[in-house]
């Protein structure tokens, strides 16, 4: 993980890259300090001068709201928040239709609760295991909370590819979800769980143990296979208490809007566990469009956003972004650097600069960033009550309450690698593990990926391994720029190739540069907005690269009748040849296709059509134009309606839409 320096386009002098690793010259702070490994980084409470996140800011109506070492309001423990005397009317979560409020929210888990003891239970050291996922952040709250008060321990796949939940499967005992065809035949939906109508509810649910197993999170597998990741109660309650205290008065009163899943740590704290014992109202549902997430934004006049950085990218797009200042207080951002494009963009159109959270699966929250233009606008500085020094190998190793797995005195050393400066902040400088032997001579992808950046046809650069042993070699996946898309339709793509392993050759050894290029509209990323490796390596895995003939997959959203997509029309798409030569569009017969794809994907099947009725192409879909395709399936399954559009500011774009009836079975009713 790497600061990426956007636009700076400068070469920079050539490296050696003889065998072995390049030498470098140590780096040196201010007054000639230079840090030495065991050095460390601390996490303080109290404000600092030099920290503009603690020099308050002025909220509506003029007054300064000043950042305190405190909590801005008293912090609910996550062990006895359903026995804490809030207000029964208080506001919960909110969704397009409906309003939770905190005696509806209890009344929910009450009933998933006497659904979960109306089951056989199994005896099982640590708790009964359940599958939790669900489409929207209410009801995964629900299914958590009553597996805790249950005293089982709620499993967060990382996905629900049909290969991950056949893996997980054999170690739950169901699955608790809003889609009945996750574990068919042992789900329970978490706001109708039809067992609970023969039970009684429980009258007063009673606390939690802050050391019972709570979930079990999966690690992003960066650095190889995902493994999962057990949290106690303890460090979730603890994490949300320094979130507070760090945070709070940041956050005031605000509602909270956000595009982390919840199936991992960064969005199950910030959109769930804090919103919680803080609180603060948060938004049931996804809205991943910026063109659907901000006007729900300007709606509620106070609130702040917990996103990702693929998400801001797409935000910093948006024309009249700055109507959201004053009116978000703050914008999270984890799961990798920001860029400083859109840190820059977001800070001007709002006021202030995104909060950057840096940590892990295993570490919890380690660290904090603002990037105000300026020296030092990369440093993290440590969350309270977090120790970072740096290890003899140049890992940031972690001493933090949050930790999970080791004793709260010991350390744990992550995979990235740190340069501590004397004030106590510390820089990230890749990871240590992304560092690959080409031809007997050593590379780091991190390095070369920062010198394809730096070239004016290249917004984003992935490299990928491919082979092994003597036949290593490397891989280069390219989102072009805007000049980079135009030298690819001037140019073939092996010239633009030659011109990029060109320019590398000014900093790297020719042996080490790339012997593969693809070029895509976004890099392929998991759930948490992380450029997954595994994904990388498919795109060279069928050899050279045909044409696309699917559209670019950017976010999904599903529901148990509904598969939503956010895509992309790639600018070298097979169907554009001859349709048309100076104009080119994507035929209707294409976007239909695509549907018929997605209701596949929807019903695990490919559709057997009978036939297509209210067909309709109403505007023009380009290449590289960005759209929402979505398939919904009718309550009596005979047929499913599609519809390919896009939100802009002005209005919807509809491209085409139509209902597809399917066949009978034989024998049918």
């Amino acid at each position: 993980m790497q600061g990426v320096r956007a636009g700076r386009r400068a070469r920079r002098p050539r490296r050696a890259a003889s065998g072995g690793s390049r030498s470098r010259q140590p780096r040196r702070g201010r007054a000639g300090h230079e840090p030495r490994a065991g050095d460390r980084a601390r996490g303080r409470g109290r404000a600092s001068e030099a920290d503009p996140h603690r020099q308050g800011h002025r909220g509506r109506g003029g007054a300064i709201v000043r950042a305190r070492a405190g909590a801005y309001r008293t912090i609910v423990s996550l062990t006895t928040l359903l026995r804490s005397g809030r207000p029964a009317r208080s506001l919960v979560a909110f969704a397009q239709d409906t309003r939770f409020s905190f005696e509806r929210f209890d009344a929910h888990v009450r009933a998933l609760v006497a659904a979960l003891g109306s089951r056989p239970r199994e005896a099982r050291a640590g708790g009964e295991r359940w599958l939790l996922q669900t489409g929207d952040s209410y009801s995964f709250a629900v299914g958590l909370f009553a597996l805790w008060h249950h005293g089982g321990v709620a499993v967060l796949p990382p996905n629900a590819a049909p290969g991950t939940l056949e893996r997980l499967a054999a170690d739950v005992v169901g699955a608790i979800s809003d889609r009945s065809d996750l574990l068919p035949g042992r789900v329970l939906h978490p706001l109708r769980p039809g067992a609970a109508n023969a039970q009684p509810l429980p009258p007063l649910l009673g606390t939690l143990s802050p050391s019972q197993p709570a979930v079990e999170l999966f690690t992003s597998g960066t650095t190889g296979e995902s493994k999962g990741v057990e949290k106690v109660l303890r460090h979730l309650d603890d994490e949300v208490k320094v979130l507070e205290a760090r945070f709070g008065a940041l956050c005031g009163d605000a509602w909270v809007f956000a595009t982390a899943s919840p199936q991992h740590l960064y969005g199950l704290l910030f959109r769930v566990l804090w919103p919680l014992a803080s609180a603060r109202p948060f938004r049931a549902e996804t809205y991943l469009h910026p063109a659907e997430l901000v006007p729900r934004m300007m709606q509620t006049s106070d609130c702040v956003l917990v996103g990702t950085p693929a998400h801001l990218r797409r935000l910093r797009e948006m024309p009249g972004l700055e109507k959201l200042r004053g009116v978000c207080r703050a914008i999270f951002s984890s799961g990798g650097p920001l860029d400083e494009q859109t840190a820059d963009v977001l800070t001007e159109a709002l006021g202030r600069a995104p909060i950057e959270i840096f940590g892990s699966t295993e570490t919890g929250g380690v660290a904090m960033r603002e990037q105000f233009p300026g020296p030092g606008r990369l440093a993290f500085t440590p969350l309270p009550g977090v120790e970072v020094e740096r290890s003899p190998d140049g890992r940031a190793r972690v001493r933090s309450p949050f930790v999970s797995a080791v004793p709260a005195e010991a350390s744990f050393t992550m995979g990235d690698k740190i340069a501590l400066e004397p004030d106590g902040r510390f820089l990230l400088e890749g990871r240590a593990d992304r560092v690959v032997k080409i031809g007997e001579k050593r590379l780091s992808l991190p390095d070369m990926e920062q010198a394809l950046r730096c070239h004016r046809w290249v917004s984003e650069a992935a490299l990928v391994p491919l082979g092994k042993g003597p036949d290593a070699r490397v891989g280069a996946v390219i989102v072009p720029s805007e000049e980079g898309r135009s030298a690819l339709a001037r140019e073939s793509r092996r010239a633009v190739s030659l011109a990029l392993g060109a320019s590398l050759e000014l900093d790297f050894d020719r042996v080490l540069l790339p012997r593969a290029y693809r070029y895509v509209d976004a890099l392929p990323q998991d759930e948490r907005g992380k450029v997954s490796p595994a994904a990388l390596g498919e795109l060279f895995a069928k050899g050279e690269e045909a044409p696309p003939t699917e559209p670019e997959l950017v976010d999904e959203q599903r529901s148990g009748r509904r598969l939503e997509r956010a895509l992309r029309v790639p600018a070298d798409l097979a169907f554009l040849e001859g349709h048309f030569p100076r104009f080119p569009v994507v035929p209707g017969v294409v976007q239909l296709r695509w549907a018929l794809r997605l209701a596949a994907e929807l019903l695990g099947h490919e559709p057997q059509v009978a036939g297509v009725e209210a067909l309709k192409f109403r505007e023009l879909l380009r290449p590289g134009d960005a759209f929402r395709a979505a398939v919904e399936l009718s309550a009596s399954g005979e047929a499913f309606e599609f519809r390919l559009w896009r939100e802009e500011p002005r209005g919807t774009r509809v491209f085409s839409t139509g209902r597809c009836v399917l066949r009978r079975e034989p024998g049918g009713a």
